[in-house]
C-alpha cells in the first residue's frame, strides 16, 4: 500500500513507490492501457488524479497527445506520469511509444509543467521498465 502524504493524497517522488503503484494498478492487465497520474508540485495525486485515457488491445492502445495535455491542464496538474500495460512482456519502448512521448513533452513544454515521468510495465515476466524521466523546464 502506498503511503499517504498531505492531505490524504498518494505522494508519488520515489520511482520505487510509482513502481509499485503501476504493477498494483495494471501489472496484470491482459489488454493495454494508458494511464495517467497527474500531480502537483509536491509529486501527490491531485483530486481525480489517475486516469485510464485510453484502453486497448493485447498489444497497443490509441493515445492523442493532446488529451494528455488537455487533462493535465483541467487538474491543474504540475507533473504527470503515463504508464502502460506491456500483456507481451516485452518492456524494450517502441519507436511509436518514444514519438508519442517526445509529443507529450513537446505538448507539455508549451505550457511547462515541473515534469514529466514515463513508465512501461509488463505483465510477464512482471517487472517494470523505467524508460526515461524527462524534466521540462524553460
Amino acid at each position: 500500500h502506498l503511503q499517504q502524504s498531505g492531505e490524504g493524497r498518494d505522494c508519488l517522488a520515489d520511482p520505487a513507490r510509482l513502481s509499485e503503484f503501476w504493477r498494483m494498478r495494471i501489472g496484470a492487465l491482459r489488454n493495454e492501457v494508458f494511464e495517467v497520474a497527474y500531480l502537483d508540485s509536491s509529486y501527490r495525486l491531485v483530486r481525480d488524479g489517475v486516469e485510464t485515457l485510453e484502453e486497448g488491445t493485447i498489444d497497443r492502445a490509441a493515445v492523442y497527445p493532446r488529451r494528455v495535455i488537455e487533462a493535465a491542464l483541467k487538474r491543474g496538474a504540475a507533473a504527470l506520469v503515463l504508464a502502460h500495460e506491456h500483456p507481451n512482456g516485452n518492456v524494450t519502448p517502441s519507436e511509436h511509444a518514444k514519438v508519442l512521448t517526445r509529443a507529450i513533452v513537446l505538448g507539455a513544454q508549451t505550457v511547462h509543467p515541473s515534469g514529466l515521468r514515463n513508465f512501461s510495465s509488463a505483465r510477464l515476466p512482471r517487472r517494470l521498465h523505467r524508460y526515461g524521466e524527462i524534466r521540462l523546464s524553460r
